[in-house]
């Protein structure tokens, strides 16, 4: 025999040195183990239960001729939950039991999983051989609404260049940066937080304001076609620019109709409250005039409730040069405070900055509101109460707060909402029909998250834009009862508990730019 023929079957030898067998996955015996909890997710048994297990488990032969598992105890059992009706098994010898532990731990300590990039680019690819993004969700054993993101970022090039640059990215977070492609400072924004924290806090706030953007917009478009010059929001001294309702001709007040023909005839918009039914001579602020014959159990229509709107402030552009003159300067409600032109530079430059912060800090709350809600229905929608839900809801009972009383006799109509009871909500003073059958339809284990979520629906609706600036102890046992169950508060909430957080003094990470489009 040459010495190449023999290096041949010394190889052959080498190679079927193991047998592979198909196996009943039920007569398999799972010894011991370096993972002492196989930690089963259902997705992970549905897929070995769509796809069988695709990777052999490694087994030897004990004593009494069993197959005894070595590495792949996880597979297995999820095999015996899936009832397959066998697995590949790779037979080998008996290792002795300081080999077993080595590899048992290096097997699992050197598996890396897939990036976001891979993944998005694995469900890309399954998407162009022409599967559907549902039976994607199937073979994947995820979501559907995870494909739909992960195909979103696969079509944006710049989302998917972040997701490679970016590994902290996850789908969801890539799929808010596809939304804003086309807003450099945005993405750059987005991603900071995805680093250090607060990211579906940031992306709301960006949403909020492209949508406050696209509303002023539409409203300075409307005046402009309307033949109304529209300018900027002009300072409190400027010298040519007035509110109309500021200024006087002769001893005539300006309006809006009077003064239309003046040259200096403009607008700017402002970002107000409007009261649809402030107007109704005398009629109830909220729209009933139900007559006191009328059925009481007839349904109450919904009342109009108060929105912000841009609406339009009239001026004069260069009141001196068309006539105009002030109508009073300087006036002092009695307050005390100084006006505007008492003050020292350093004091309107103050309270210009105290303006301001009010002003970001109310457009923060109602952004963090949104988050807050979204969150509490994800939450309200589990089967069974965290741990801690018991002492929260006998607490909140015993303090008899008032914003638990006035929601309870008031309805609670944000409680039908966060629980998907939003058409069914009782008016003031009635009865819920439909959170009663809720609750009589529910486990005891569901019953008490519906308990919790009437409570926690009271607290988030005694919540507004008030909360950051007058912290109440009733709402920061309700945020922080939220951040412990794995909300993260936003540093507008902090201040509604009492917090002051430092500013940001870095607004974007150590070698973060974005990627190129």
């Amino acid at each position: 025999m040459t010495a190449t023929a023999t290096a041949t079957r010394a190889v052959e030898d080498e190679q079927f040195e193991e047998k592979l067998l198909r196996v009943d996955p039920a007569t398999l015996v799972v010894g011991a183990n370096v993972r002492l909890d196989p930690r089963l997710r259902k997705t992970y048994v549905e897929n070995v239960r769509q796809r069988g297990v695709l990777e052999p488990v490694v087994a030897y032969q004990d004593d009494d001729g069993r197959l005894v598992v070595l590495r792949g105890q996880r597979r297995t059992l999820a095999a015996v939950q899936a009832q397959r009706p066998w697995v590949r098994v790779m037979v080998v010898p008996k290792p002795d039991e300081a080999d077993r532990l080595t590899d048992q731990v290096n097997e699992n300590d050197h598996r890396e999983p897939l990036t976001v990039a891979e993944r998005v680019t694995a469900y890309d690819q399954l998407a162009l051989c022409g599967v559907p993004a549902g039976e994607i969700a199937k073979r994947m054993s995820t979501s559907r609404p995870v494909v739909d993101k992960a195909l979103s970022v696969a079509r944006c090039k710049l989302a998917r260049g972040a997701t490679q640059r970016w590994e902290f990215l996850t789908i969801d977070q890539a799929a808010v940066v596809a939304e804003f492609e086309d807003d450099a400072e945005a993405v750059k924004r987005l991603v900071v937080a995805a680093q250090r924290g607060g990211f579906d806090h940031e992306a709301q706030k960006l949403r909020d304001a492209r949508a406050e953007a696209a509303a002023k917009a539409e409203a300075a478009a409307a005046l402009a076609a309307a033949g109304i010059t529209v300018v900027d929001q002009p300072a409190w001294n400027d010298e040519q620019i007035r509110r109309l309702s500021e200024l006087k001709h002769g001893e005539e007040q300006l309006t809006e109709e009077n003064h239309a023909s003046c040259p200096g005839h403009a607008a700017f918009l402002d970002d107000e409250w409007v009261y649809p039914n402030e107007d109704n001579d005398g009629d109830d602020p909220w729209g009933d005039d139900t007559s006191a014959e009328a059925d009481e159990d007839a349904e109450e229509p919904e009342p109009a409730r108060p929105y912000r709107a841009w609406v339009p402030e009239y001026v004069c552009t260069d009141f001196a040069a068309h006539g105009h003159t002030l109508r009073r300067r300087g006036y002092d409600s009695g307050s005390g405070r100084k006006t505007a032109t008492e003050m020292t530079d350093a004091e309107r430059e103050e309270a210009r900055a105290q303006r301001r912060d009010v002003i970001q800090s109310n457009k923060a709350w109602d952004s963090a509101e949104t988050v807050r809600r979204n969150w509490l229905r994800t939450f309200l929608a589990r089967k069974a109460a965290p741990k801690t839900a018991a002492g929260f809801i006998a607490g909140s009972l015993a303090r008899a707060d008032h914003a638990v009383t006035s929601a309870l006799t008031g309805g609670n109509r944000l409680a039908h909402d966060l629980l998907g009871l939003p058409d069914q909500a009782p008016a003031l003073g009635r009865r819920a029909p439909a959170m009663v059958e809720l609750v009589g339809k529910a486990s005891d284990e569901r019953a008490q998250m519906i308990a919790l979520g009437l409570l926690l629906a009271a607290y988030e609706e005694a919540t507004s834009r008030n909360s950051w600036r007058s912290v109440s102890g009733s709402t920061t046992r309700y945020l922080r009862y939220l951040e412990a169950n794995g909300y993260e508060l936003s540093t507008v909430e902090l201040r509604a508990c009492g917090e002051s957080p430092l500013p940001a003094t870095d607004s974007s990470p150590a070698t973060l730019a974005a990627p190129e489009a």
